[in-house]
């Protein structure tokens, strides 16, 4: 199989769908605008909705892109093979224009032409009907397009958790939708003979969101209306893609992330696979995007996942005796890979280097107080940190309760933390019963 750059999957990527009667358009802000339901531009779609809905006509029916997205909700899984905060969704979309069976078709036909995967490795998952949402059928017609393509053995029907998408926010456009995965053989499974795309052991690696087929409306109440014309999100992860076409074990060993991986390794003595190596790497990457589309740390909203981000990569690095300035070095590598694809990457390594800097030194004296009550702490304590002690960290030494956290699941440890809200509502309570 042909070994590609990540610049190459993105040019054939646009070149296909541009091809196939697709407008290019660019990548918007991490920060939404006018969509209060999201924190970040979470997939290719959410800067989009105006278009699904009818609220705004689109430039033109099919558009594609490449954009780029934070996700935070899986952020204690970074440091696996996949996980990531910051990733670019190669994106395609009909407004109003083709529907399930195009959208299936050109997607198998960029996977098995363009790409050239091993299509014996290739499975499919659809909707199944699912009680959690009552009136909305199974997707069948999904069902019968893939039966032409590849073996009904690879093709799995699940629920609402797994194939019902949206909407991207707590309300707006979502639908059922069809995913693609790529079996990554038996050294990355769990042996189990039900492994299959709904197993989390990292087998089936998810390549491809086929289609979203955009049929609803989701409202804050919770009831579902039809949307008054169909439309297709489909989206595919770079990240994830450079990790097969590159024939990579876990994505930070492909060429959009090993980079900044070198240079941290060179000055540690961690290996690359490390967890600690890995969250360093993520986080930086995803703090560098967020400075240069205007975020700066603060303690609310989108300001204080950048703190925490920019503040667990402090810890790690810290731990593994990695020095601030690599940090700051590695931030400018992440300049110089993405800002050909992201202009406004350009000419920020100054600023970026300047609030990692502020942010780092005056978080130092607070970790530092910080792991030495820590460290007393564990001397005392079974499997189990108290929630006392954890809101003493908190209230005292102003060590953030995810800090706390995260320096317990790197001994093994766990936190109580129902009894940590409890003290934190009590502190609330007497806080408020002064004023």
């Amino acid at each position: 199989m042909k070994m590609w750059s990540h610049q190459e999957i993105r040019e054939a990527f646009l070149k296909y769908f541009a091809n196939h009667n697709h407008l290019v358009i660019g990548s918007s802000s991490l920060v939404p605008v006018d969509d209060p339901t999201l924190l970040f531009i979470n997939s290719g779609m959410a800067p989009l909705k105006p278009f699904f809905t009818g609220e705004k006509v689109p430039p033109h029916r099919c558009l594609c892109n490449i954009q780029k997205c934070v996700r935070t909700n899986d952020i204690e899984s970074v440091g696996d093979r996949h996980h990531l905060t910051f990733f670019e969704m190669m994106g395609n979309w009909s407004i109003g224009d083709y529907f399930k069976r195009e959208a299936i078709e050109l997607s198998w036909k960029m996977i098995s032409e363009v790409f050239k995967f091993d299509t014996s490795r290739i499975y499919a998952t659809v909707y199944s009907e699912d009680n959690k949402l009552p009136g909305i059928p199974p997707d069948d017609e999904s069902q019968k397009v893939w039966e032409g393509l590849i073996p009904s053995g690879r093709i799995v029907r699940l629920d609402a958790g797994s194939n019902f998408w949206g909407p991207a926010g707590t309300s707006g456009p979502c639908g059922p939708c069809t995913e693609v995965f790529f079996d990554r053989g038996e050294n990355y499974g769990c042996g189990k003979s039900t492994c299959g795309p709904d197993c989390e052991c990292g087998r089936f690696l998810e390549i491809w969101n086929a289609g979203v087929f955009m049929q609803y409306y989701l409202h804050e109440d919770g009831t579902f209306t039809e949307l008054p014309f169909k439309s297709v999100d489909a989206g595919a992860g770079l990240d994830r893609f450079s990790v097969v076409l590159q024939e990579a074990d876990s994505v930070y060993e492909t060429d959009l992330l090993k980079p900044i991986v070198e240079i941290i390794v060179s000055r540690s003595n961690l290996p690359a696979d490390s967890r600690s190596i890995r969250i360093i790497v993520d986080h930086l990457r995803c703090s560098t995007f967020m400075i240069a589309d205007g975020i700066r740390p603060a303690n609310l909203g989108k300001e204080y996942v950048l703190r925490r981000l920019l503040r667990r990569a402090f810890l790690h690095s810290k731990l593994a005796g990695i020095d601030t300035v690599v940090l700051q070095e590695a931030t400018a590598i992440v300049q110089e890979l993405f800002s050909p694809y992201y202009p406004e990457l350009k000419g920020t390594g100054e600023l970026a280097r300047q609030v990692l800097e502020q942010e780092l030194s005056g978080f130092e004296k607070t970790l530092n107080r910080g792991l030495r009550e820590f460290d007393k702490i564990v001397s005392h304590s079974s499997n189990i940190i108290s929630g006392n002690d954890a809101f003493k960290l908190h209230d005292t030494l102003g060590l953030p309760i995810e800090m706390t956290k995260e320096l317990a699941h790197m001994r093994g440890l766990g936190i109580d933390e129902e009894r940590f809200k409890e003290c934190f509502e009590e502190h609330r309570s007497r806080s408020r019963g002064k004023t």
